[in-house]
């Protein structure tokens, strides 16, 4: 019991003890102190800092950097500490060469928010615009520069369409994602996009006190004042493309001012190696954001385009679907690759005059010598004993009317058929849309993307890939989901001779892109973009120029799809672009195995 007591007795002193403390500490605080630090508090004001993460690298497949981060200066003013938007206003026209008005609107705006978080004036300020803010700064209230980051595209146009650009968080994104506040950099397109939050990083936040002329305040006071936890940036993580840099710039090189696509793809892999698209954009610019009518503007011209071909432009494909066309008549036993048949310069089906490119014709052509010279005529009579329905089979085991499953938006095409046409048209299906779907016309649209899987498919022996942008460590071939997509050997065997041919043989009509540098392998095509009928001499309504090939024919590495808008002739505007891809893609991989033997010894 005594014991007991004792206990009770200790713990009541300390109990009191640390009331009169804790009451002398309150006392001396507010009494005592308080008006020093009432004072402290009025001259002072809290600052809740971003400190915006950088945003990962992208590098291509030989570890070049195609885009990182460079630094940049942004202003940046507290809305709460705006006491006078008129001064303000008129002080930073001159320095951020903004019409006073104008930013007297956006400060007033600003002002009425009332809160400690900063909102951001001018992004990317000139280094003049940065001297100018730091020698007139205590007379700009609120203002102050953070450090920032801005995308830095050291290929310009040559990889925009495929790496995409960033911007501002707009309202459905912020609703869309809660890790992504108002003002925050997203990718807006392509790769940037894609893998935005593996890029985008974390952004931390830095609570400091800020005495009247905007100095940090360093004084064991503030610690009196309420705390709050500071948050650190994380990093944007890095990325790594399966894209060659080099020979991505060829392929935009080649294309020049002309509107077109090029997809170069590892055959063996479904590695992309090059993806240009022509016209484009400067991703820089971008990024600094458009208003409305300049968006509208730039969309008007020639020169500007968003579109990313290889993926998500639909075309016909004119005689390069005759590599289809074939497989289905060898597998269905539709042709004897022994037979012929005579090709005049046209064909009737029901009283319709349906021409071959060849006006004085062809003559007598097999299967092997209608593909390598590509006889319009031979694929008319043959795709009718097909049939549609059997067609479009074959179309689809290819991966027509499908996506190819790559990480990048992209279109389907149209794999026409008696049932579509039906539900789009209500119209029934006619044996001259089957003539000309056989040699790609008519209702079938693709993308490049899809030819090149095509291509592919025959020059690797038969598998059908799915194309992949990103570089990993997987080394088994990645399929297209679903059921029978391993090609027939004998058919295959017997396309590569034909393709071989198509630019080896005296009337190939592939003979442009034959090479010294490796053998060539591949197929033309020229797509009509309206009727043979129309005269007209516009540019715009030439025919679609088409060339897929792979290289070297006996042991494809990679396959290359030209696409020409409006280019006329596939022989003469797509193959020789493919020719120059291919042999600098083999100029390449002699020099970088050079560098590499040097090396190691």
């Amino acid at each position: 019991m005594e014991l007991l007591k004792h206990r009770l007795t200790i713990a009541f002193f300390l109990t009191a003890l640390f009331f009169a403390i804790f009451s002398a500490r309150l006392f001396y605080l507010q009494i005592y102190k308080g008006e020093e630090y009432r004072d402290f508090s009025e001259r002072n004001v809290l600052r809740v800092l971003d400190l915006p993460a950088p945003r990962g690298r992208v590098f291509d497949r030989n570890g070049e950097k195609i885009l990182y981060n460079k630094p940049s200066f942004n202003l940046r003013v507290f809305p709460k500490e705006i006491t006078d938007a008129e001064g303000l206003a008129e002080k930073l026209a001159e320095i951020i060469d903004v019409p006073e008005k104008k930013l007297l609107k956006k400060l007033r705006k600003i002002a009425s928010l009332k809160n400690f978080y900063p909102v951001t004036i001018a992004k990317d300020i000139s280094r003049e615009q940065l001297l100018l803010v730091e020698k007139n700064k205590e007379a700009l209230e609120g203002i102050f520069l953070e450090l920032g980051h801005k995308r830095f595209y050291p290929h310009g146009e040559a990889a925009a369409v495929l790496l995409g650009y960033t911007g501002t968080a707009d309202a459905e994104e912020v609703k869309a994602h809660h890790q992504i506040k108002s003002g925050t950099q997203v990718g807006k397109m392509g790769v940037e996009k894609i893998f935005d939050n593996e890029l985008r990083g974390t952004n931390g936040i830095q609570y400091v006190m800020v005495n009247a002329r905007g100095k940090v305040v360093s004084d064991s006071r503030t610690t009196l004042l309420p705390t709050r936890k500071n948050k650190e940036m994380v990093y944007g993580k890095d990325i790594h493309l399966t894209i060659d840099a080099e020979l991505q710039k060829t392929a935009n090189d080649t294309l020049g001012d002309e509107k077109g696509a090029i997809v170069v793809m590892d055959v063996r892999n479904g590695e992309i190696l090059a993806m240009a698209s022509r016209p484009s954009y400067r991703p820089e610019h971008i990024s600094k954001g458009l208003s409305a009518e300049k968006r509208k503007k730039r969309k008007e011209k020639e020169s500007f385009s968003l579109l990313n071909r290889p993926t998500q432009g639909t075309y016909p494909p004119g005689s390069v679907l005759k590599i289809i066309t074939a497989f289905a008549l060898l597998e269905e036993k539709t042709a004897d690759p022994k037979s012929s048949v005579y090709c005049p310069g046209y064909y009737l089906i029901n009283g319709k005059r349906f021409n071959c490119w060849k006006e004085e014709g062809h003559g007598h052509m097999n299967l092997h010598r209608a593909i390598v010279e590509s006889c319009d005529v031979y694929f008319y009579e043959l795709s009718l004993k097909l049939g549609v329905d059997r067609l479009y089979t074959y179309l689809k085991r290819f991966g027509l009317g499908e996506r190819t499953g790559i990480a990048l938006p992209e279109k389907r095409g149209v794999n026409p058929s008696r049932t579509w046409k039906r539900k789009h048209l209500r119209e029934p299906w006619y044996a001259g849309e089957t003539a000309m779907l056989g040699i790609g016309q008519g209702y079938v649209t693709t993308t490049p993307l899809q030819i090149s899987v095509m291509t592919a498919a025959i020059a690797n022996g038969g598998s059908i890939v799915r194309p992949k942008i990103r570089k990993t460590d997987e080394k088994t071939v990645p399929r297209i989901t679903g059921a029978s997509r391993k090609l027939e050997a004998k058919s295959v065997s017997f396309l590569k001779k034909a393709l071989f041919d198509v630019v080896n043989a005296h009337r190939g009509t592939g003979i442009y892109a034959r090479s010294r540098v490796t053998s060539v392998s591949g197929k033309t095509g020229t797509a009509q973009v309206v009727s043979a009928e129309v005269e007209t001499t516009q540019k715009r309504f030439k025919d679609h120029a088409w060339f897929t090939s792979y290289a070297p024919s006996d042991s494809a590495e990679i396959s290359v799809t030209v696409l020409v808008e409006n280019g006329g002739n596939g022989g003469v505007a797509a193959a020789p672009i493919a020719k120059k891809i291919i042999e600098t893609y083999f100029r390449l991989k002699k020099k970088r195995n050079e560098t590499r033997i040097a090396k190691s010894e």
